[in-house]
């Protein structure tokens, strides 16, 4: 169905600004559900949203019951039919009262995503759509992309990690998802036509692709970073990781109505791109910093300022100068321009887009009061991005490079060890602390990262520290800091909470900082996201 057709958008006038609803009768979303069957209920009831959380249901919704981890998504039907559900959709037994709809489903995932898809007029069919995955990278280069972009004068959203930009106007994603459940997903990609939205680029995890979080996005452009050990506990293996990467690029065989060519993207350094390759059904280009690919870097000079290079294309070569720190960010950077030429940029867009481009949020972040010692905030929460953040300021750091970091609760246990073997031999003194535990204990986690300490001959209270309070944990750090030293704050990022078992505690990394500078006696600074170093740091 298309937007114009299938869905009566109803503008109603609130607090001074217009709100577009979407209503559909629920006998026209039925044909978009696979072997969908009404139970009992009204069909021409008119549903107004499609949510699988009973908080989020509001008079005139439809409520998904959706299978949960922890608990029985049953219990919400209640609580869903109090606020106004008209209708209840299910794939096993569930109790509504006679007035409301019934719709059973072969699987509520599916159903979910069909139904939101539909209610918003199936948005991505109006859009360009770029999906990003892989383990490392996936934000900045959704950045970097939307950068050369707007360079180049499209108008560009994109849905990410950190936050979403819809018709110039950027907020953060708040949710604790790389990519949202399927009804966000609709209703941001929803807002993203409304507001003329050319091209948008999803950040697309491997959760996402496994449990149809973007099902029913019709994806013209796939783009691969690359694949490290992570979600293990998820997938199982590496390859059950790969392949379900690899989905993204599958998705480009799904018959589509737009008229742009598709097209696949790999980074012909990582091995794992073999399984990206073979799941695509369109043409592939390639990047890479090591082996022949169509897009490469040559002449690669890292110093204090960022990075400079030779990008060299089938379209001609350029000088490319970035403020953004780390060989990885030259990878992110080829990925970014690979896709960027396919969707209309120049080389010039990409050069003056590097020149003007500020780090992400959360990513090589300096945090500046006066202090003659750098702090820097970074998201590196895989043992391959702390390698890579700790890599990347040694040659900025004069005297002792020292971190915080954790490793969150219900991931990749493996990584752990792994993790505290490249902090003992890439940095010179760290501590141990707390990231998102949730139902694991942190104390167990904590042992766990130290072991792979020990195992690299470092030892626990002459080269690093465990302290789970991870305020105490940075303090400690600021204590012992001294002029040219650095000190990375690693795995939180642009985060703004602390995950406790079920529980929420506001957190962030750089405010945090902040505090500890400030009770250390420097002041007057703020967060400072661009160059991490901007001359070299010496004591005064």
């Amino acid at each position: 169905m298309d937007i114009a057709a299938a869905v009566t958008r109803k503008v109603i006038a609130a607090a001074a600004a217009f709100v577009i609803i979407p209503v559909m009768r629920l006998l026209d979303l039925l044909p978009d559900v696979p072997g969908a069957t009404l139970v009992q209920g009204d069909p021409t009831v008119d549903v107004r949203g499609v949510v699988h959380d009973s908080r989020r249901v509001q008079s005139g919704y439809v409520f998904v019951v959706m299978p949960g981890e922890r608990h029985d998504a049953r219990d919400y039907v209640p609580q869903a039919l109090e606020r106004g559900a008209v209708g209840i959709v299910a794939d096993g037994p569930v109790d509504v009262p006679g007035d409301r709809a019934l719709l059973m489903v072969p699987a509520a995932r599916p159903a979910l995503a069909d139904l939101a898809a539909a209610l918003q007029g199936h948005p991505s069919r109006h859009l360009r759509l770029v999906g990003v995955t892989g383990t490392d990278g996936k934000t900045s280069t959704t950045r970097l992309l939307a950068a050369i972009l707007e360079q180049a004068g499209q108008r560009i959203g994109w849905l990410t990690t950190v936050d979403v930009k819809s018709g110039g106007q950027i907020r953060a994603n708040e949710l604790h998802h790389t990519t949202p459940e399927a009804d966000r997903v609709q209703e941001v990609l929803a807002d993203m036509v409304a507001d003329h939205t050319e091209t948008a680029i999803l950040e697309v995890s491997s959760h996402a692709l496994v449990l149809d979080r973007v099902r029913g996005c019709e994806i013209d452009l796939a783009i691969f970073t690359n694949l490290s050990p992570e979600h293990l506990n998820f997938h199982g293996t590496m390859e059950e990781y790969a392949r379900a990467k690899a989905r993204l690029f599958s998705m480009l065989g799904e018959p589509t109505g737009k008229s742009w060519p598709r097209l696949g993207i790999v980074n012909e350094d990582d091995p794992y791109s073999n399984i990206m390759r073979a799941a695509c059904p369109t043409p592939i280009l390639t990047y890479g910093m090591v082996e022949p690919a169509d897009v490469m870097a040559r002449d690669v000079r890292l110093d204090v300022h960022g990075v400079t290079f030779t990008l060299v294309t089938p379209r001609g070569e350029a000088l490319v100068a970035s403020r953004l720190l780390g060989r990885f960010n030259v990878a992110n950077w080829l990925a970014a321009t690979t896709a960027a030429l396919e969707l209309g940029a120049s080389l010039d867009d990409v050069v003056q887009a590097a020149a003007q481009m500020q780090p992400v949020p959360g990513r090589m972040d300096r945090v500046d009061a006066g202090q003659p010692f750098l702090v820097v905030v970074d998201f590196a929460h895989t043992p391959q991005a702390l390698d890579n953040a700790l890599r990347t300021l040694r040659p900025h750091t004069e005297g002792r490079l020292m971190a915080v970091f954790g490793h969150a609760g219900e991931r990749e246990p493996a990584n752990r060890p792994t993790m505290g073997q490249a902090a003992a031999e890439l940095s010179d003194f760290f501590v141990i602390s707390m990231d998102d535990p949730l139902y694991e204990d942190p104390s167990e986690i904590a042992e766990q990262i130290a072991a792979g300490a020990t195992g690299a001959g470092k030892s626990l209270g002459r080269d690093f520290l465990i302290e789970l309070d991870r305020a105490a944990a940075i303090r400690k750090l600021v204590a012992r800091a001294r002029p040219g030293d650095t000190i990375l704050l690693a795995g939180k990022g642009h985060e703004r909470r602390m995950l406790v078992r079920d529980e929420r505690h506001p957190w962030n990394d750089g405010e945090e900082a902040h505090r500890a500078l400030a009770e250390a006696g420097y002041g007057g600074g703020q967060l400072e996201p661009g160059v991490v170093v901007r001359g070299r740091v010496r004591g005064k």
